[in-house]
């Protein structure tokens, strides 16, 4: 899987502050980035807004295509904090992220999530993705047991410059950890991906999107061009 391209632009002055999303005030069936606080570029998948027993949710529809990623404008530009969501998912050989530090020039950014190989067969990852879209997986850990239709609760914790701390928290204990030191990556847009290799369709369904910030405020930043989608 690779990276596809999010062209948008945004207001030049921008902060970074805390966002959530539990998707409550979308109309059943519209597309996510029916909102001003997603975006999406033009893919081969996207996500819905369902109805889950009377909780909204925001669950993915394939449209001949293994890909769907979303930027969350919401959160605006950050650098160190812990971006979350509530996750479920049916389906083997597929992949649901996390992805922080989106760069607006280089089109780096960093990845934390779930690998479903062969449920209850799982793997949580945490990833660095280069400027063409190529990525190196630079932690990866089994998770037993990860089932198909539960409810898990994941934190992509991003902290640091000189040495960066990744941590990926699956129901609120630490799973993966990585400290990075070669590409530091600048502030930038959060989001979420899911994409599958083979097989059958996979089917994610996400909650309660989170973005919690720990770092000052930023003073202006400008986005031309954003990467990341998986392909």
């Amino acid at each position: 899987m690779k990276l596809t391209v999010f062209l948008f632009t945004i207001p030049a002055v921008v902060f970074a502050v805390s966002f959530s999303d539990n998707f409550e005030s979308y109309p059943i069936g519209s597309d996510l980035n029916s909102s001003s606080y997603w975006f999406a570029s033009d893919s081969s998948g996207s996500f819905i807004i369902a109805d889950e027993g009377g909780n909204n949710t925001a669950e993915t529809v394939w449209n001949g295509g293994k890909i769907t990623a979303y930027a969350c404008i919401g959160s605006s530009v950050w650098s160190d904090g812990t971006i979350g969501c509530d996750v479920e998912f049916t389906g083997s050989q597929a992949m649901f992220s996390l992805i922080t530090r989106i760069n607006s020039s280089s089109y780096e950014c960093f990845a934390g999530g779930i690998y479903t190989a062969a449920p209850p067969v799982c793997a949580t990852f945490i990833a660095y993705v280069n400027s063409t879209g190529d990525y190196t997986i630079l932690t990866q850990d089994t998770f037993y047991p990860m089932n198909e239709n539960i409810w898990y609760t994941l934190d992509f914790e991003v902290t640091g410059s000189d040495t960066v701390d990744l941590s990926l928290s699956v129901n609120g204990s630490v799973n993966s950890t990585y400290h990075y030191t070669e590409h530091t990556l600048s502030p930038g847009l959060s989001g979420v991906a899911a994409g599958y290799d083979a097989g059958s369709e996979p089917w994610f369904n996400i909650d309660n999107f989170h973005v919690v910030n720990t770092s000052q405020p930023l003073a202006r930043v400008t986005f031309g061009g954003i990467k990341a989608l998986f392909r």
